[in-house]
């Protein structure tokens, strides 16, 4: 058992309402115990939650995680969080008291090879908060996490749009490893939160950014935040793209990928899918000379997606649908699963908790 420690500010003690998924399609609210102060963690009283797509696969239980057995319900979700700091339980993560902060979700342990050579996002022994392992989500009144794992939020950010920070490092990540360069092509599969992250990043770097999806709403909100041309998947040119990003995470885009792949093209993969994807053609992966690269988060870049919505390169007001009570949680998730409205981020109010 990790080591208690005395607080430093108000580390609250007792028990606390917390949002947990406790079956597929089944969501209560429940009381459980405020963690402990224990070394190097600090105390977080929430304010915003986010709902993706890995949080709708949990709730219907169709998660990879879930299905291997990875992350069992009942199941306090939220990975995507903002809030503000009330104890900490060392004295050198003393100055992080009264801060608004957002954070990384991987708890790794920091001691694999694959921690030690820098990928501890891909720790084999990893918590991912409130998507895998036991390791409680930020539905929650407070949230205790290690200290290194938050970021301070800049002034002019508001509390509900620094959340988005967490997606878009995978998406950052995604534009960095892919080296797209100014005046190449790209097109983003997927006109939800992720992909019009995606298409404000690579835009920001001088690109000409094509969004691919079903979604006429969403597809609109992509225009007006600058993409070239929006398209559904049978209208995309064949051959165009220097770089694919596939944010759907659909089991359906397999023949997609590589038919819209100019010769050389890098596909990115950030989506995750529920189940195998079929039809793929790896024909063209050798005749056009094709890579393909999975990318999961990118915490290390952080700071600088904070940075991004600081300046207005990438702008949550424009994604985000509705911010809505937990006691809307249900209708909640139901929403992000629906089409019919242009912004498709659904937020949680904590406070209402």
């Amino acid at each position: 058992m990790p080591a208690t420690s005395t607080a430093i500010g108000n580390w609250v003690i007792g028990d606390m309402p917390a949002v947990a998924i406790t079956a597929p399609k089944r969501t209560e609210i429940i009381s459980v115990p405020i963690a402990l102060p224990k070394d190097h963690n600090i105390l977080i009283e929430m304010d915003t939650v986010g709902i993706c797509g890995t949080d709708v696969h949990l709730y219907e239980g169709t998660s990879h995680y879930v299905q291997t057995g990875l992350t069992n319900f009942p199941i306090r979700f939220g990975h995507e969080w903002s809030g503000v700091v009330l104890a900490c339980s060392s004295v050198e993560f003393e100055y992080l008291v009264g801060k608004r902060v957002t954070g990384e979700p991987f708890i790794s342990c920091g001691q694999c090879l694959t921690c030690r050579s820098g990928h501890y996002n891909l720790c084999p022994n990893r918590f991912e908060l409130g998507v895998r392992g036991e390791y409680p989500g930020a539905t929650a009144k407070y949230l205790s996490i290690p200290a290194t794992n938050v970021h301070v939020i800049p002034d002019n950010v508001e509390l509900n749009e620094a959340l988005l920070a967490e997606p878009a490092v995978t998406a950052m990540n995604a534009v960095e490893k892919s080296g797209l360069q100014t005046g190449e092509s790209a097109a983003v599969i997927g006109s939800g939160t992720l992909g019009l992250i995606v298409l404000q990043i690579a835009k920001s770097v001088g690109a000409e950014v094509s969004v691919i999806g079903v979604d006429e709403d969403t597809l609109n909100t992509a225009k007006k935040l600058g993409a070239a041309h929006v398209y559904h998947p049978e209208e995309a040119l064949n051959d165009a793209f220097d770089v694919v990003f596939e944010a759907s995470g659909s089991a359906q885009i397999g023949p997609l990928l590589t038919r819209i792949a100019a010769n050389c093209a890098r596909i990115m993969q950030i989506g995750i899918p529920s189940g195998p994807v079929n039809n793929i053609n790896f024909g063209d992966f050798v005749t056009k000379g094709l890579s393909l690269e999975g990318i999961l988060g990118g915490v290390h870049l952080m700071p600088r997606t904070l940075e991004l919505i600081s300046k207005g390169v990438i702008k949550p007001k424009e994604m985000v649908h509705a911010i809505m009570p937990i006691s809307q949680i249900s209708e909640a998730f139901e929403l992000v699963s629906a089409t019919g409205r242009g912004k498709p981020k659904i937020l949680l109010d904590m406070k209402t908790l």
